[in-house]
């Protein structure tokens, strides 16, 4: 056997060696420089951003609206001045408070938010955020709140929360009915219901009815004297003519969804009050607006990727209510009694936000709370000639409990409703 002992290495081949290896060392301590500088930047990017922020440079999350108040230790000045006691308790609860804090406002918040949103939603086809669903064409769906499992099928009601649901509506309906008052439950369905066909495949579905089918249901099997008007069937009907009636890019019908919504309602409200009026749709002029990606969009922080063809319903008459906008949970007192029409009382969600001006216009004195609970005293205070309740589809995931809290504190101050303050 043949032994090939190694090769040694002589002086001149170092001198070649080293001049050839020392600019490739000498690159890689470079390198190796620059990323851990840019480490460092990348680590201290977001505190600058929050100083920078102080000089009116809004970084704070527009789309969830996430405005977590900065901790008191970074308030203090020679103007704040707080007791030694008050201090130290700011001390503690400094770790907590600027963890959240710093979630809210961290520096280049929204240009983070909105990069991840466009990968996950151009690379990889799904969204950034589990509370929404890609659809198909650029429709976005919600996801949380129960609604996937209920477009799915998956989680029916049980005959006991069935049973609850009765056991709470039937008494407001019966308190009415001994104040001589009718009393109408109104469901807004939820946008997969009307368009189920908009949802992505891979998100399959199991037979079976909805909640919102399950619930109707069971008060006719149950000979309820609760009175239900599911906005389902007019609105399928009136999207077999062709016309969008959801936004794309939002959780809610647009104009002509909540017209729809609002001809079908008041068709059961003229047969308990006939003296109700109904506008007509001579009275409005039918616009298409483009807007910014609405309020799912925005929790992707993509309104400015989404854009939103509104179709919208603008009116040709002076509206007592001309606007609301979508997030005031405020009452809205609306006295138009000289005109002899009916009163009304509503409880109402963001649903209604749109049908609110067309209501205020249908009812002489009208009220309207943003709450599922049920207050007397408030049906007391007004003496309508109808209570109006309304619920979307998919509130009926909730339980029960959650129904019945009422969710403002309010007060009659000079003929109108007011929130009373929190102290």
């Amino acid at each position: 056997m043949e032994v090939i002992a190694p090769s040694s290495t002589t002086a001149s081949d170092r001198a070649v060696v080293a001049p050839a290896t020392a600019p490739r060392a000498r690159a890689r301590r470079a390198a190796d420089a620059v990323l851990v500088a840019l480490f460092l930047v990348g680590l201290c990017a977001p505190l600058i951003g929050v100083q920078i922020g102080k000089h009116s440079w809004d970084i704070a999350s527009r789309a969830d609206k996430r405005k977590s108040p900065a901790p008191l230790l970074l308030q203090l000045d020679e103007a704040h001045v707080i007791s030694n006691r008050d201090k130290l308790k700011a001390v503690a609860k400094f770790p907590g408070d600027f963890k959240y804090y710093l979630s809210d406002h961290f520096g280049f918040r929204n240009m983070l938010i909105r990069l991840h949103g466009t990968l996950m939603v151009n690379a990889l086809g799904v969204t950034s955020n589990p509370a929404v669903v890609l659809g198909k064409d650029g429709w976005l769906f919600l996801a949380n709140e129960g609604s996937l499992d209920d477009y799915r099928h998956t989680d029916p009601m049980t005959p006991q929360q069935l049973e609850a649901w009765r056991r709470m509506l039937e008494p407001r309906q019966r308190w009415c009915a001994g104040h001589g008052i009718p009393y109408l439950v109104v469901f807004a369905p939820s946008k997969h219901t009307i368009y189920p066909e908009e949802m992505p495949d891979t998100i399959t579905r199991v037979p079976g009815p909805s909640r919102l089918e399950q619930l109707t249901q069971y008060l006719k099997d149950k000979h309820s004297p609760v009175q239900v008007v599911d906005l389902t069937a007019p609105l399928m009907a009136a999207k077999r003519e062709g016309v969008r009636l959801y936004q794309k890019t939002d959780t809610h019908w647009n104009d002509r969804g909540a017209w729809v919504g609002y001809q079908a309602l008041m068709g059961a409200v003229r047969k308990q009050v006939p003296g109700a009026r109904v506008l007509s749709a001579d009275e409005f002029e039918p616009v298409t607006r483009i807007r910014p990606g609405m309020d799912l969009a925005g929790l992707l922080g993509l309104n400015d990727q989404f854009r939103e063809e509104s179709l919208d319903l603008k009116p040709r008459i002076p509206l007592r209510l001309p606007y609301v906008e979508q997030d005031v949970i405020e009452p809205f007192t609306v006295d138009a009694s000289a005109l002899g029409q009916p009163g009304a009382v509503v409880f109402r969600d963001s649903f209604f936000t749109q049908v609110l001006p067309w209501l205020a216009e249908s009812f002489g004195r009208g009220a309207y709370f943003w709450q599922y609970g049920f207050n007397p005293s408030i049906i007391e205070s007004e003496h309508p000639a109808i209570v109006i309740q309304e619920f979307a589809e998919r509130k009926l995931a909730l339980p029960v409990s959650e129904m019945e809290k009422d969710r403002l504190n309010v007060q009659l101050v000079s003929g109108k409703w007011e929130l009373i303050p929190m102290k």
